[in-house]
């Protein structure tokens, strides 16, 4: 049973057309969509809203029921490139959060009919590349560089959904709305857009997850690994972050080794400064 996250009523409107989903009548505070089949929840603008929203439906589910869920968000970005065409359909393959720095990696769909990927950064308000009057963030051409679409939600969807969700579970798409031109969507232009490509993606979104039911990073691959690090003092925020990078590599590279760090170096490690680089260098390394 799949579900679909969208920040905004106009977003999911033609889903819930679609689907012919109705109301979920529960005791929470955002809006669940439900046939018999899959959930549409509308979470509301902003990573906080979307994040609340993803704990909020996660705790009405079983974890057996949420390992085997296949979680996406799908909705509008902005694009910096003038020359990119509204109405284009891309997987998200990266996203940056602006205020934090953070980098989240969703796993690539190799078999989608929409082969388009790029990166995606989430920022707290709306964002523009020139001036305006609607109190847009305006980016300079320095920001604007590694940019290539924005959003409000992402990464807040993103950090929530793998605290509850399989990473393998976990995909985020998103339709060009506009340039960054210092202007809102109507909500009827939002629902057009987001109608392009439905059929294409309900297709895929409807099919089964693809993986066998053992999971062979969490019984073998991950025991051996921390086995090999077992006198790190790790924090249980630190194991968690790592665990993370290590199935990222492990998802995207299913037939390498993961790279280990210098083993050697675990004796010489004196303080919680040595310890946060030894693991962030070796973050780095999984995350090539």
């Amino acid at each position: 049973m799949p579900s679909l996250f969208f920040a905004v009523l106009s977003e999911a409107k033609p889903w819930i057309q679609k689907t012919n989903a109705k109301p979920l009548h529960h005791s929470g505070k955002f809006r669940i969509y439900q046939n018999e089949s899959m959930y549409i929840v509308v979470t509301g603008t902003g990573k906080v809203s979307m994040a609340l929203a993803v704990s909020e439906f996660a705790h009405l589910l079983s974890k057996e029921d949420r390992n085997r869920m296949k979680v996406w968000n799908i909705g509008i970005a902005g694009s910096k490139n003038p020359n990119s065409k509204i109405g284009d359909f891309f997987w998200i393959h990266k996203i940056t959060d602006y205020c934090s720095k953070k980098d989240y990696y969703p796993e690539r769909i190799l078999t989608s009919n929409i082969k388009f990927e790029t990166s995606l950064t989430t920022f707290d308000r709306p964002v523009a590349k020139v001036k305006n009057s609607n109190q847009f963030l305006e980016l300079s051409e320095k920001e604007l560089h590694s940019i290539s679409l924005v959003d409000m939600e992402a990464s807040g969807f993103f950090e929530a959904t793998s605290l509850y969700f399989p990473l393998e579970n976990i995909s985020i798409g998103k339709v060009i709305s506009d340039h960054l031109d210092g202007n809102f969507c109507k909500q009827e232009t939002v629902e057009t857009l987001i109608q392009i490509h439905l059929d294409t993606l309900y297709e895929e979104w409807i099919l089964p997850l693809p993986w066998s039911k053992e999971d062979k990073f969490e019984t073998i691959i991950w025991p051996e690994i921390y086995g090999k690090i077992n006198d790190l003092r790790l924090t249980e925020t630190m194991r968690h972050d790592l665990k993370k990078s290590l199935r990222f590599y492990h998802l995207r590279y299913p037939n390498s080794q993961i790279p280990l760090p210098n083993l050697d170096m675990i004796t010489s490690l004196k303080s919680k400064t040595d310890l946060k680089s030894f693991i962030d260098s070796w973050k780095e390394k999984l995350h090539v």
